[in-house]
C-alpha cells in the first residue's frame, strides 16, 4: 500500500476515533482479496438439472470452528446448519444435490462436523416455513437459496480441541466436537478471519460448470462469548458482530460510518444504488443468461410487523414476497437503448411494476419459462425479461445477440443514515472532512451473472457456460 493511501486509511480510522468508534479492526468491510470472518455463497440450486458444490479454505496456521447455514431463497429461512471444525490450512468440500421433494447437502470430506453428515446426505428441512401459508410450506422451496459461513472461534492447535480436530495422516479424531465438548471446551480465542470460500454450479447431464467466488466480510467483531454456539442454532448471523462501524469506498474516498446496529453497518458494506451487467439471449432458447441478485441482510428488516430501512415492504407470509422496485433500462452492442425498461413478468403481486421480491433473485433474460422458471438456472424466484438487442429487432438464432443493462433501486426507503468522516485523495494527499451524517442510498446486495448455451443435440458436449460478478455503483452523500 502506498504511503498516501496508508495516511488516508489512518486518517479516516481517527476521525472514526473522535466519534468514540471502534478501531481498525472493528470496522466491518466486504475484503475485496476474498478473506474474511464470514462468507456469503449469493446461491445454490438444485434445479433444473443442476447441483452446487462449495468449498471452503482456512488458510491460517490454527483450526477454526465455522457455522455453515444454508437459507432459502425466497425469505432467508434457515433449512440446515451444522458446525464445521477445520484444522490449520485445512479445506472443506461437500455438495447440495436434489432429492425426491428438496435437497441436502453430502460430502465425503474427512474434517470434523458435528452433527455428522450421513453417507447418503443429509436433507434440508423446512421447519421455519410453519409461519407461511401452507402453499409456501414444502421442501421444493429448499432447492434454491443461498449459504453463510461465520467463524465462531479461533482454535489453538496445542489445545484438547486443536489436537482432535487435527488431520493425522489424513484423518482426524473427532471426539471433542459434540455441542457439550465444544461449548465447554478452554483455550479458544475470539474469530480471526483469514478464511475464503467458492461455488461451483454444475449440470453433469447437460454438459455444463461454472463458479463463482463467496463474498468475504471481515472486520465483524465476533467474540467467543456469543458466537460459539451449538449445532442447530441459527446464531452467530451476520448481525452478530459487536462492530457497529463500516468502512466504504467510493469514487476515490473513504467513508468511515458509525450506525445504530451491527447488521446496518454489514448493510452499508453491500450497499449500492444500481446494478450493471451484460446478457445475451436468443429466441430458439439456445443461449440465455440468468442474473443473481442476492441479499443476504434483507430478513433482519422486512421480518416483523413493520419494515425498516432500506427495504421496502414487509414479508407477506400469504403471497410469499417482499418486494422492493427497480427501474431497468437496456443497450445493446451498438448503443442501441431500449424503449422498454419496465418489462419483468410475471408481475409480482405487492408491487404495481417492476420489482425484486425475494433474498435471492434471479433475473432471466428472454423470459420465463411456462412454468415461470429462468431458463439457464431453472429458479422459480425468478422475472422475466426480454430487453434491447439488435437495434430492438428479434434475435431468433445466435449472431447478433448481447446487451447490458442498468438496474437501478427506486423505493422511496432504499437509503440508511449513519454518521461519520470522508477522506478524499487526490494524488499525494488526503484530506479528512469532519463528522457528519452521511446517506447511503440503495439496497445491500451481492450477486452474480451466469451465461450458457444449450444446442439441445443431445450431445452435451456442445454446452458450455460462464459466470462473471455483477458491476455495481455507489451514492453516498
Amino acid at each position: 500500500m502506498n504511503t498516501f493511501k496508508q495516511k488516508a486509511l489512518f486518517s479516516a480510522l481517527a476521525g472514526a476515533g473522535a466519534l468514540a468508534m471502534a478501531g481498525a479492526a472493528n470496522a466491518v468491510y466486504v475484503n475485496p482479496d476474498g478473506l474474511g470472518q464470514a462468507l456469503v455463497y449469493p446461491y445454490y440450486t438444485v434445479r433444473a438439472g443442476n447441483v452446487t458444490l462449495l468449498s471452503v479454505v482456512n488458510t491460517t496456521d490454527q483450526a477454526k470452528a465455522v457455522k455453515v447455514r444454508f437459507l432459502e431463497g425466497k425469505n432467508s429461512q434457515e433449512v440446515l446448519d451444522f458446525n464445521l471444525f477445520l484444522s490449520a490450512k485445512d479445506v472443506w468440500v461437500g455438495a447440495i444435490a436434489p432429492t425426491s421433494d428438496g435437497a441436502a447437502i453430502a460430502t465425503s470430506d474427512r474434517s470434523c462436523t458435528n452433527p455428522k453428515i450421513p453417507a447418503s446426505g443429509q436433507p434440508f428441512r423446512n421447519y421455519l416455513f410453519a409461519n407461511d401459508a401452507a402453499a409456501l410450506q414444502t421442501l421444493d422451496r429448499t432447492r434454491e437459496g443461498y449459504v453463510e459461513i461465520i467463524e465462531m472461534a479461533t482454535i489453538p492447535n496445542a489445545t484438547a480441541l486443536g489436537k482432535d480436530v487435527t488431520h493425522n495422516n489424513g484423518v482426524p479424531a473427532c471426539k471433542l466436537t459434540s455441542d457439550a465438548s465444544f461449548l465447554a471446551a478452554t483455550g479458544l480465542l475470539d474469530p480471526s478471519g483469514g478464511i475464503f470460500g467458492n461455488g461451483t454450479i454444475m449440470n453433469p447431464l447437460g454438459g455444463m460448470s461454472t463458479g463463482y467466488d463467496a463474498v468475504a466480510v471481515d472486520g465483524l467483531g465476533l467474540v467467543l462469548a456469543t458466537s460459539r454456539t451449538s449445532s442447530g442454532d441459527t446464531l452467530p448471523n451476520l448481525s452478530s458482530g459487536t462492530s457497529k462501524v463500516s468502512v466504504v469506498t467510493n469514487a476515490g474516498s473513504l467513508y468511515v460510518t458509525q450506525w445504530g446496529s451491527a447488521i446496518d453497518a454489514v448493510s452499508a458494506t453491500m450497499m449500492h444504488n444500481q446494478v450493471f451487467g451484460e446478457y445475451a439471449y436468443t429466441g430458439d432458447g439456445i443461449i440465455g443468461t440468468d442474473w443473481v441478485i442476492t441479499m443476504p441482510t434483507k430478513n433482519q428488516y422486512v421480518n416483523a410487523s413493520s419494515v425498516r430501512r432500506p427495504f421496502q415492504r414487509v414479508w407477506n407470509t400469504k403471497t410469499g414476497v417482499s418486494c422492493d422496485d427497480v427501474s431497468l433500462t437496456s443497450t445493446d452492442r451498438e448503443e442501441y437503448v431500449g424503449t422498454t425498461s419496465d418489462d419483468f413478468s410475471p408481475r409480482p403481486p405487492d408491487a404495481p411494476g417492476n420489482a425484486l421480491c425475494w433474498e435471492a433473485n434471479v433475473i432471466s433474460f428472454g423470459g420465463v419459462t411456462s412454468a415461470g422458471a429462468s431458463f439457464t438456472l431453472g429458479s422459480t424466484n425468478a422475472v422475466g425479461i426480454t430487453p434491447v438487442q439488435n437495434q430492438g429487432a428479434a434475435v431468433a438464432t445466435a449472431g447478433k445477440e448481447g446487451g447490458w443493462l442498468t438496474l437501478q433501486f427506486t423505493n422511496p426507503l432504499a437509503n440508511m443514515v449513519g454518521l461519520g468522516t470522508v477522506t478524499s485523495v487526490s494524488g499525494s494527499t488526503a484530506s479528512t472532512g469532519a463528522t457528519a451524517a452521511q446517506t447511503y442510498f440503495g439496497l445491500p446486495v451481492v450477486g452474480f451473472v451466469m451465461s450458457a448455451a444449450s444446442y439441445k443435440t443431445g450431445n452435451p458436449q456442445q454446452n458450455y457456460s460462464n459466470s462473471y460478478s455483477l458491476k455495481y455503483s455507489r451514492s453516498i452523500r
